[in-house]
């Protein structure tokens, strides 16, 4: 009889835990960002494509994405910032000068997820090579917030890789897309918008952007130590600003913007190399050439990284 009622109150509770064995199994065995590293059932490119899918999962994803991908194999040449670099294609790089560099950057990357990225990297492996990527937009502390914790949080409580409601979507979203390979699942980002709505979303994402602006001095000084840093310990940093549609720049001069503008520019001119790339003013008149209004295209992109890489070569052997 006892044996019995063990058996069904067991029975019961295997079936209680059928629900959390199967979000376990599904998270262990897909494992979104590779943070686990047990299985390999879903292609890495197929992941990345997943991480991309919708503006609530790119940021998040693409900071534990690239933070586990660098932790696992660390290169010592990397380009930070944000989601303006994130489609710097770092196989035309290697193609152009011969060198291995790590895209590191990350949609919604605020100046202060950009410093934590760095220092990340500084303590993975000797940094040899650092181009930041920075833009005004984020150039302000009235925008104020980092996205760090989206990595940082599963590193020092790896557990919470198991309880976190959006990983197990990404690990959903995985299995669908590698069983339908239904291009809905995959894209559902502002950049599939149609022309009509990409335009509202650019004046508003104007709007959020400069609706409030206070000069960021702290933003100032921390890339004045991060550059003291480099030269002390031999690092060969730059800085690219990438070109936005001159819709921005309009705007910018219509809200008494554009001298604070300039001195974003003249601030970081004074820190280091700069790769000025906003300076292309034909480039910048065509509505085409830009997705939105802040971000270049694949090809002007690729374009820009042919233009940007030989030059950094020639920089180096003159300086060598």
């Amino acid at each position: 009889m006892v044996q019995k009622t063990l058996a069904k109150y067991f029975f019961k509770a295997l079936l209680f835990a059928l629900p959390v064995l199967f979000y376990v199994l599904i998270i262990l065995v897909v494992d979104p960002y590779n943070f686990i590293g047990l299985f390999k059932v879903i292609d890495d490119k197929d992941k990345f494509l997943v991480v991309q899918r919708t503006d609530e999962s790119s940021p998040r994803g693409n900071i534990l994405w690239k933070t586990v991908a660098f932790r696992q194999n660390p290169t010592p040449n990397i380009i930070i910032g944000d989601s303006q670099g994130k489609d710097i294609d770092v196989s035309i790089i290697k193609r152009n000068t011969g060198e291995d560099y790590f895209n590191f950057c990350a949609p919604g990357a605020s100046f202060s997820t950009i410093f934590k990225t760095f220092w990340f990297a500084t303590e993975q492996t000797r940094i040899k090579k650092v181009c930041f990527q920075l833009a005004f937009m984020n150039y302000n502390l009235e925008r104020e917030y980092d996205l760090w914790h989206f990595s940082e949080n599963y590193f020092k409580r790896p557990y919470e890789y198991f309880t976190t409601k959006e990983i197990f979507f990404d690990a959903v979203a995985n299995v669908a897309w590698a069983v339908t390979r239904d291009k809905r699942i995959i894209s559902r980002s502002y950049e599939f918008l149609p022309p009509g709505k990409m335009e509202n979303l650019a004046q508003s994402r104007l709007n959020l952007f400069f609706s409030k602006y206070s000069y960021p001095q702290v933003y100032k000084d921390e890339l004045v130590k991060i550059a003291q840093y480099c030269n002390e310990n031999g690092i060969e940093y730059s800085f690219l600003i990438l070109p936005v549609y001159k819709g921005v720049d309009e705007h910018l001069a219509k809200n008494n913007l554009f001298d604070d503008y300039l001195k974003f520019k003249e601030d970081i001119y004074s820190l280091g190399y700069t790769y000025d790339m906003d300076m292309l003013a034909g480039l910048k008149q065509k509505r085409s050439n830009f997705i939105d209004y802040f971000h270049p295209t694949q090809k002007v992109m690729d374009s820009l990284t042919g233009i940007v890489w030989p030059a950094d070569t020639a920089k180096s052997q003159a300086l060598n």
